[in-house]
């Protein structure tokens, strides 16, 4: 797994609070979280897999990964909003627990998502 430095616009898109981790399955870019540091806590979003690459545990390898970056780097919290029941499902799996329902909307707006990645 390396952090990544998205693409955005023809232009290396950096900030230093907010971090992908791409997952690579025998050489081939599968999986993605973005992370979203913020003083002493981080979030995670914008989760997912190739279709091809599901049910391998893939995620739980990355999500893993994370959460050893979080504890590493001193973070208090490491928090998900998850956009249904199966993905809140998903990140009960890694230990998280649900403290709150809120309604949330996420937008994709730029950069490029795991299957550009995936495809080069």
């Amino acid at each position: 797994m390396l952090p990544l430095n998205v693409l955005t616009k023809g232009k290396k898109y950096y900030d230093p609070e907010y971090k992908s981790t791409v997952y690579y399955y025998n050489g081939v870019a599968c999986s993605i979280a973005c992370i979203f540091e913020h003083e002493k806590q981080a979030r995670m979003e914008s989760v997912a897999t190739i279709e091809k690459f599901r049910g391998k545990g893939l995620i739980g390898e990355l999500i893993h990964f994370i959460q050893s970056e979080v504890m590493n780097r001193g973070l208090d919290n490491l928090w998900v909003i998850p956009i249904n029941e199966t993905v809140e499902k998903v990140y009960e799996k890694y230990g998280f627990e649900t403290v709150e329902k809120i309604k949330t909307g996420h937008a994709f707006l730029e950069g490029k998502s795991i299957k550009e990645i995936h495809e080069g």
